[in-house]
């Protein structure tokens, strides 16, 4: 009997340990989200090169609100706490100093294990993608979550956030590609107004930037 208890308790243990654990994203790489948002009035889809080595991000979303379309060319260089906004068409761009600190993709420490699911099939090899689900709260915006992260590399997959002011905004992740595939993404165009002085630029933050349409 007691070789019989101590048994359970050491695989009761392996599977306590064995329980995924919040992780972190890979330091460079790019991807695709799509994200709908205020019940399906807003969709977007969007582009996105991320580096945490330099704390920078380059961001290109492209909107639909009532029918109208916006794009968005953001490029975040949160070290020197400055955003572009950058217009191509009109070879234009507006330095903003950006008022956010540099947060990693990653599932939050404090983020509830929900469950894990394989997307696509086993019955194949290497036709299933291994999942993990995670649920939280951020209490000082009153924000619920639910973010799923690839088990084996961390690279998100979806995420669902409801905020009493914005309801319910849902996204999904795609074409991930590890490492930085253009270099120039992080270097502000020439026509960008790099020596502007910061007491006289307008302010933002990365809520704010990426939700132009607000």
């Amino acid at each position: 009997m007691r070789s019989f208890i101590l048994i359970f308790i050491s695989g009761l243990s392996c599977s306590i340990s064995a329980q995924p654990r919040p992780c972190e994203a890979p330091a460079l790489y790019v991807g695709s989200l799509s994200m709908t948002a205020a019940n399906g009035i807003i969709t977007s889809a969007a582009t996105y090169s991320y580096d945490a080595h330099a704390q920078q991000i380059r961001f290109r979303n492209y909107m639909t609100i009532f029918n109208e379309s916006i794009s968005v060319d953001l490029l975040l260089l949160f070290k020197q706490g400055v955003m572009y906004e950058i217009d191509y068409s009109q070879l234009s761009c507006q330095k903003k100093v950006l008022e956010s600190s540099f947060h990693p993709t990653r599932v939050p420490a404090d983020a509830v294990f929900m469950g894990q699911v394989i997307l696509g099939t086993t019955s194949v090899p290497g036709l299933g993608l291994l999942t993990n689900s995670w649920v939280g709260e951020i209490p000082e915006i009153q924000a619920q979550y639910m973010l799923t992260f690839a088990e084996f590399t961390c690279v998100p997959v979806s995420a669902s956030v409801f905020t009493p002011q914005s309801g319910w905004i849902t996204m999904s992740f795609y074409n991930h590609l590890l490492g930085v595939q253009n270099p120039q993404d992080f270097i502000p165009p020439f026509f960008c107004p790099t020596a502007a002085q910061e007491e006289n630029l307008p302010k933002t933050n990365f809520l704010k930037a990426i939700r132009a349409f607000q």
